[in-house]
């Protein structure tokens, strides 16, 4: 079972970041792939497969919580069809989001289907996918052959792109990897391709142990599987019936997905992402550069404790997180310390540079205006600097009106702060420059004067032998301490990562204190 509950909530938990600007002062290893690993306990029956592995014979419909709240509901189904004459297993989804930003009601959508051959381990033959709402209209479709797979991506805004995967590996078994877990009692680690970003990941699917639940004052025995992409710090946990029926999938403490009647799922709350996502502060914080703010944060697992060179981690003497966050000028801010674009390109790993589906950092009118407006300098940091304040300028402050695509932020000519990160990102790789974003938190202030930690979104670009942090929504060349990186950047892919959400509701800042400068 491949819910998608992970990618649509991680859209909606990013609907709740992007506070209004402030002017600024200018384990265990895994198991090789596609092997199953013993889990302490002997299977209950080996025979299991992705074809006679017990699931409902009807569509599921799960409806998906954001901190109790109802913000959308997911319909799943995996089956058997004769296609063309050829027996095939057939996944799939259907999923929408909807919540409040700012006073506007933003809706998400999201359509995919994966069919394999209809065996253990089956190819991937093809597979489809449709985003649509307020994060504009985009489809992706792929047809795969041993030797790899392609893909054709169609947005609202320019021409077709077309993508060779290579060898993907993605197999039928990883289409309902979660019940064959429960059932065999075992670990499954196998390749899946994510079809909003286009990349191949590794997925590690895991048997964890048996217990008992309740339920119309009948107890029953369930078994819990654990599902992550390896590498994330906080895995979606299934609970998984006997019988096969999913009865709870939660990633941490906030979000929540239950099978529901088809009414009762599409039936949705009034979710206020700002308020069910923000981290109350105990007092207001300044925005100059440079400066340190020390944070004493509960909840913060000793995972995230990942130092840089803006952050330091330590443990609290009561169970708290002391972090430390230091803003302050970069030695590439010198011209004479700052790497030229030539060399910036020649020393990058590939993934910092590499034009993505969202980040099309080769499409020409990304490519054109990239040159028209920084073309002439030839220090990266400078060259970023100068592509951070026009994407400030030139896009209007949008909350909730989302684009996906890069290209097609700069075509609405506006968007909150994940499009304002978004078209920077694609304007720096487009001139040559190691460029990614950053997701977490930042300090603002609303109406009701309660000061706090709302999620957010900026970037990092490399210069001068180290990565900066620059937020174009806020118009700072550096980004100030107030910013906390929780996913992104040196921790994953571009805003992808479940861990960082999985922390929404969980989090508590019990005190700060501001240093001055760093």
């Amino acid at each position: 079972m491949r819910t998608p509950l992970l990618p649509i909530l991680l859209v909606a938990a990013g609907l709740a970041a992007c506070p209004e600007p402030i002017p600024a002062e200018r384990a265990r290893p895994a198991p090789p792939q596609g092997t199953l690993a013993p889990a302490g306990l002997a299977p209950e029956a080996p025979e299991v497969d992705v074809l006679n592995v017990r699931r409902p014979a009807e569509p599921e419909w799960l409806g998906l919580y954001l901190v109790g709240k109802k913000a959308g509901w997911t319909r799943v189904f995996l089956g058997r069809e004769l296609r063309a004459g050829r027996d095939v297993l057939v996944g799939t989804s259907e999923t929408l989001v909807r919540a409040t930003v700012g006073g506007k009601t933003v809706e998400r959508r999201q359509l995919e289907e994966r069919v394999f051959e209809a065996r253990p381990g089956g190819r991937l033959l093809s597979f489809r996918g449709e985003w649509s709402g307020d994060g504009g209209e985009r489809s992706v479709e792929g047809t795969c052959t041993p030797d790899g797979c392609r893909a054709v991506l169609r947005g609202a805004a320019g021409p077709s792109q077309t993508r060779d995967l290579g060898p993907v590996g993605e197999t039928a078994d990883g289409a309902d990897a979660v019940r064959l877990a429960a059932a065999r009692r075992a670990t499954l680690t196998g390749r899946q391709i994510d079809l909003d970003k286009l990349r191949v990941r590794e997925v590690r699917t895991a048997f964890v142990r048996r217990e008992r639940v309740a339920g119309a004052g009948v107890e029953s025995e369930v078994s819990v599987v654990t599902e992550q992409e390896v590498g994330d710090r906080i895995a979606a946990e299934y609970r998984v019936a006997d019988d096969g029926r999913v009865v709870e999938v939660r990633l941490g403490e906030a979000i929540v997905a239950r099978p529901e009647p088809e009414r009762t799922a599409r039936r949705l709350d009034r979710v206020d992402m700002f308020a069910l996502s923000r981290v109350v502060l105990p007092r207001p914080l300044p925005r100059q550069v440079p400066m340190t703010v020390r944070y004493r944060i509960r909840g913060l697992p000793a995972t995230f404790h990942q130092q840089d060179a803006r952050q330091r981690f330590a443990a609290g003497p009561a169970g708290e997180t002391l972090l430390s966050v230091s803003a302050r000028i970069p030695a590439a801010a010198d011209p004479r310390r700052d790497t030229p674009r030539e060399r910036a390109r020649a020393g990058a790993d590939r993934e910092d540079l590499a034009p993505t589906p969202q980040i099309d950092s080769d499409a020409p009118a990304i490519s054109r205006l990239a040159r028209e407006v920084a073309g002439d300098v030839p220090g990266s940091y400078a060259a970023a600097v100068r592509l951070a304040d026009h994407v400030y300028r030139r896009l209007a402050k949008a909350y909730g009106a989302s684009h996906d695509r890069a290209s097609d932020v700069l075509s609405a000519g506006k968007g909150d702060c994940t499009e304002h990160a978004l078209l920077f990102v694609a304007l720096a790789r487009a001139l040559g420059i190691p460029a990614r974003g950053v997701l977490g938190l930042v300090f603002a202030q609303y109406e009701d004067g309660t000061p706090a930690l709302y999620w957010h979104a900026w970037a990092e670009v490399r210069s001068g032998g180290e990565w900066i942090a620059i937020d174009p929504i806020f118009g700072q060349p550096v980004a100030d301490a107030t910013h906390i990186a929780l996913g992104g950047g040196a921790r994953g892919h571009f805003l992808t990562q479940a861990d960082a959400v999985g922390l929404l509701g969980a989090l508590a800042v019990e005190g700060v204190e501001v240093v001055g400068g760093s």
